[in-house]
């Protein structure tokens, strides 16, 4: 079952996206900002990244530009989905590094086509195994940044339920 994590500041769109995504076959995690975003890719490895370009710490592109520069993520598929609509954030996410572009409101059929699509595109192996990844506290002295006070998408997701009241916020 292949991985999704999903950066997104909106609740709702990550719970969304996750429900969407659970019922199509996909494992989801959920992060709230770049940050918390970045250093989840490590933990997590997921198979493909859904980024959102308006994030509270970081723009998307940064997040998509420090992803790149990790070996052990420089090859790992990464999907914008935005709000924002011009052909120069296009641009400019895909000169980022992004290898897929798709506007909100999202419409799920092309969701699944795109991630599909980029789950087969064959890639470079990866640098090395994520067990030799940089741990959070490298990632975290990197940019001499850390970890927001505020909880991880995926701390609030119940496997057993996808009422978005079950994973609101405190």
């Amino acid at each position: 079952m292949p991985k999704v994590l999903i950066i997104d500041d909106e609740e709702f769109t990550v719970d969304m996206l996750q429900t969407f995504l659970q019922m199509s076959g996909f494992e989801t995690v959920g992060a709230y900002n770049g940050e918390d975003g970045i250093v989840l890719t490590q933990i997590e490895s997921p198979d493909v990244i859904i980024l959102d370009l308006m994030l509270p710490d970081l723009e998307g592109y940064d997040v998509c530009r420090r992803l790149r520069g990790f070996p052990q993520t420089a090859n790992l598929p990464i999907l914008i989905l935005s709000a924002r609509t011009t052909q120069v954030d296009k641009d400019r996410a895909l000169s980022a590094g992004a290898d897929a572009y798709l506007t909100k409101p999202v419409q799920f059929p092309q969701l699944l086509i795109d991630l599909h699509k980029l789950l087969s595109t064959p890639r470079a192996p990866q640098a090395a195994p994520i067990s030799e990844a940089p741990t959070n506290e490298t990632l975290l002295s990197v940019d001499g940044a850390t970890l927001t006070d505020k909880p991880l998408a995926n701390d609030y997701a119940d496997k057993s339920s996808t009422s978005s009241a079950d994973h609101a916020l405190p």
